[in-house]
């Protein structure tokens, strides 16, 4: 699949691959949906699950992600955006989190 000399961008069988694997798992999260044979905690866990390989497939055959040759640049610079935003999302949801905490009256019923 990889050409050692040319790299992934020597045919188009890695981005078609890409497709064929993203569409297999999007028309599967689709059937599992409309079908609902699971119970309702599964299918959003295999649904989550299956949104978690599609983006690494993605990662993978459409933007190239850990094969390229050493040094890694690009995985260490998305890993670092990943951390990053992870930061940044986790630390809001706390302020917010915290801020409802401190500052909303008490519901009396």
């Amino acid at each position: 699949m990889i050409d050692a000399h040319h790299g992934w961008n020597a045919s188009f069988k890695p981005q078609f691959l890409g497709f064929i694997f993203s569409l297999l798992l999007l028309i599967s999260s689709y059937l599992l949906v409309i079908h609902n044979h699971l119970p309702h905690h599964v299918l959003w866990i295999t649904i989550f699950g299956l949104a978690v390989l599609q983006g690494l497939i993605q990662l993978i055959f459409f933007m190239h992600l850990c094969l390229e040759s050493k040094p890694h640049w690009n995985t260490i610079t998305f890993l670092f955006m990943v951390i990053v935003i992870l930061i940044v999302v986790g630390g809001s949801l706390w302020i917010m989190s915290n801020l409802d905490y401190n500052l909303m009256p008490p519901m009396d019923k």
